[in-house]
Formats: C-alpha cells, structure tokens, sequence
C-alpha cells in the first residue's frame, strides 16, 4: 500500500510542472518592419498594419500575449531577433537567409511583387526582361536576395526604404524599381508621383509567414493551429489596409474656447460643425470609392496596354515587336558573356492549302493549338513568338546547337499528333541559327530564315542547321 502510495505521489508530482506550464499564459516580444505600410508599420510606438489584425487574431485563438518592441528599421528589427530581443517576426516571407536564426509557421497571406519604372522607360513584362539595367530594391528584403543570387548581371541598387527606391525612379536615378504591390502603389499615391508606371508583374509572391526565433520553435504547433481557425470573415479585417487613407485634421477649437463665449453658443457652433463635418465626410467617402474604382480600371488598362503592346491576339504569345526587344538583349548578353543563344525558325509546311481548303477559322484552330505546344514543351527560359502568319520564333537562351536540335524534334513530334477535321497531323520546316558575337539582329535571323526555306527545299518537314564555320 504504501509503494502504492508512493508510486502515485512520484507520479502526480511529474505532472505538475506540464500543468502549469499548460494554465499560464505565454508572453512574446515581438518586432516588426516600422515602415512599411500597408502591411505593418510603427506609428506612435503603436504597431498598425495588416500584420497587427494578424497578431490579434492569432492572440486572440491561442491566449498567447503579444508585446511589441519598436524598432526604427528592417534591419534593426533582423537584428534584434538574432540577439534574442524579439522572440518573433510576425510577417515575413521564408528563405535560406533567414533560416539560418528563424524557423516559420505554415503560409497565411498572400501578395503579389511588381517592377515599377518611369513612364520613359520600356515595358519589360517579368523580371527575365532584366539584363544590365539599374534596378533599385530594399536592402535586406527578400527580393533583395533573390535578385543577387538570380540576376547577377544587373546593377541592383539598395535602398533603406521603398519610398526612397521611388524617389530614384522618379528622379530617374535608377532604371526599375523592384516591390510589393501594394505597397509601392500606397506609396506612388501618396506622394504623387504621376511620372511612374508599372512596368512587369514578377513571378515571385509574397508567402507571409510567423518567423520565430531559434529556441522558440515549440510556439509553432500553436500559431499553425491558430492559422488555421481564422475564418474569411475575419480576414476582411485587412481590406481597409489597402485602400487609400485619406488623413483630415479636426478643427481646433481652443482659441474659441479661451475666447469664453457663453456655453449655448458654444454649442450651436459644434453642432453646426458637426453636421458640416458629416456631410463633408460623406462627399468625401463618395469621391474616395470613385477614385479606388478609376484605379482600379487604371490597373485594369494598364494591363491590357501591356499586353497589347507584348502579345500577338490570337495566341497570347509574344509579337514582333517584342521579339526585336528580347533579340537586342541577347546580343547584349553575349557581347559581355560567353554563352550560347539558338534561334528556331518554325514555319508551317502548306498552310495557305489549309487556309483555302479548310478556311480561316480551321487555320487559326491550328495556329493556336500550334502555340499551346510550343509553350508545353518549351523550356523555362526559352522565349516563344509569333513573327506573322504561319511563322513562329523561338529564342532559346543558354543553348547549344545539339541542344536546339534536339526541342525542334520534339516540336515537330508534337505536332504530328494534331488531328482537325480531314487533317491528320501538321508538318513544319524549321531552320536553326546559333547567335555568334559581333552579328547583328537582322543578321542572324537572316541565317535562321535562311536555314527554314532550306528545310522547306529539301522536301519540307526537316530540320536545318547553320553551322558558325559557315558564315
């Protein structure tokens, strides 16, 4: 009995310090990026932003208290949870970098990055239109690493801030500037900067994460089961954050007070002021929600201008136009690096006889069928385009001739196995050109077009290769 006894004390008393551990609320210091609205900003050594309708949240769902430690910068704010003075980061994005001194809670919000330049510089679509230019980026964000580590021929400039990254676009200091959406567009509004534009949508969102600090892993499970139970409801929480806040200063009614005006007339005039202030904040939300809607089609338009001025309409690839532009950036390229750069000069074998026979609407069937090939079999860097009619462009980057052979093979296989109507099967005749130093554009594709109406001599559906030795 008493081994018994003493089994059951032993045990009891090994559970007491999980129970408490269990009942006492769990404090977290906390720091965040102090100037970058309208995700999360420090205003009054108050924390304000879209990260802070996170923090109540998630404070709310796990008993867990938040307080902040203000910080006066992004990289103060690094600083300070690498040397334990913050437990946590609350909206961040996760990387090899920080990896190293922070571990991260599942995703909860999304958000896209975007290039932004003057209205004088030339629409550049994605970030793989970036070849040698100045391109501005906040220092120690994560596109600022990323940029670095995949585009290392461009001249990146960093910058404390993303309004001091604007200003140099502004100023036409820099080339492009490199940021999240919202918050350039925050900015860009704000200070009226009506000279610039977006310039490319970039392939890299923004995946927001909690980074907790080493030694503090053991909150995660905790903040991923919070995550989890905010609902869409609450989530709209954020939508005030982006849209345009406009700031009205109230009157200043001192000096009518210290005037000593008997209290009715006091009165009278407040209420009077009241009532102006309340219709005035009316015409006020009305002319706001006009302005967030004529933004709106202008992001709408721009788009559209982009696409127009880059795409071909009928098959959603690159036009001429922009063809000519790639073309210019890779005898750029090769001028500075010693690479290899193919040019496929794609032509479909008997077209006008399908056009004729078949009409019009059979031939852009095919054409656009033809365009969803080359881009499913395509590679991740090769640049695919309309030249006109039947003629399609491929520029591949980092290719040799072998290599350029061997896609123009799979292309033509590919389209083979169309079947339309009575047509079973397209060929096509396609000519290659390596991009040799020293040539010019209208030069090599001279050499690639050159190269297809061989193919198309030597009985169509071939493949033609110009050898450098031969020019």
């Amino acid at each position: 009995m008493r081994k018994t006894l003493k089994v059951l004390l032993l045990i009891s008393s090994s559970l007491i310090p999980i129970f408490t551990y269990a009942v006492q609320p769990t404090t977290v210091k906390y720091c965040v990026d102090p100037d970058w609205a309208p995700y999360e900003s420090i205003v009054d050594q108050k924390h304000v932003g879209i990260s802070k309708v996170f923090v109540d949240l998630i404070a709310a769902k796990s008993q867990i208290n938040f307080i902040l430690v203000p910080t006066t910068s992004w990289g103060q704010t690094l600083k300070y949870t690498q040397t334990g003075q913050c437990d946590l980061i609350p909206l961040l994005n996760a990387s090899a970098e920080r990896e190293k001194f922070l571990s991260f809670s599942d995703e909860y919000f999304r958000a896209p990055n975007a290039i932004y330049a003057h209205f004088n510089k030339p629409i550049i679509g994605s970030l793989s239109g970036l070849t040698n230019q100045t391109v501005a980026v906040v220092s120690n964000y994560r596109l600022h690493h990323y940029l670095k580590n995949n585009y290392p021929n461009i001249n990146i400039v960093a910058v404390k801030t993303g309004l001091v990254g604007l200003k140099k676009i502004d100023n036409k200091e820099v080339d492009y500037f490199v940021g999240s959406f919202h918050a350039a567009n925050r900015i860009i509004e704000e200070n009226n900067f009506s000279d610039i534009r977006i310039a490319g949508i970039t392939n890299l969102e923004d995946y927001f994460r909690i980074g907790v600090s080493k030694g503090n892993e053991h909150l995660l499970p905790i903040f991923n089961s919070a995550i989890k139970q905010i609902t869409p409801e609450e989530r709209k929480g954020i939508s005030s954050y982006l849209r345009s806040i406009k700031v009205i200063k109230s009157p200043d009614y001192t000096h009518l007070m210290q005037a000593g005006l008997v209290f009715i007339i006091i009165l009278i005039v407040l209420s009077i002021r009241y009532f102006q202030s309340t219709k005035y904040a009316r015409m006020l939300a009305e002319k706001n929600n006009v302005l967030e809607k004529l933004h709106s089609e202008l992001d709408h338009k721009n788009k559209q201008l982009t696409d127009l001025a880059m795409k071909d309409p009928l098959t959603g690839l690159y036009n001429r136009t922009h063809l000519s532009t790639i073309i210019d950036q890779q005898i750029k390229l090769i001028s500075r690096y010693q690479t290899n750069v193919c040019m496929l000069m794609i032509d479909i074998d008997d077209f006008k006889l399908i056009n004729d026979n078949n009409g019009h609407i059979v031939g852009d069937d095919i054409l656009k069928r033809i365009s969803a090939i080359l881009c499913k079999l395509a590679r991740e860097t090769d640049i695919i385009s309309r030249w006109g009619g039947e003629e399609f462009v491929v520029i591949c980057p980092e290719t040799t001739l072998t290599s350029a052979l061997q896609l123009a093979e799979r292309f033509q296989k590919a389209m083979a196995s169309i079947t339309i109507e009575d047509i079973d099967g397209i060929t096509c005749s396609i000519g290659i050109a390596e991009l040799e130093k020293n040539i010019t554009a209208k030069e090599w594709f001279k050499r690639a077009d050159k190269a297809m109406y061989q193919a198309k001599s030597s009985g169509k559906n071939c493949i033609q290769l110009v050898e450098l030795t031969e020019y």
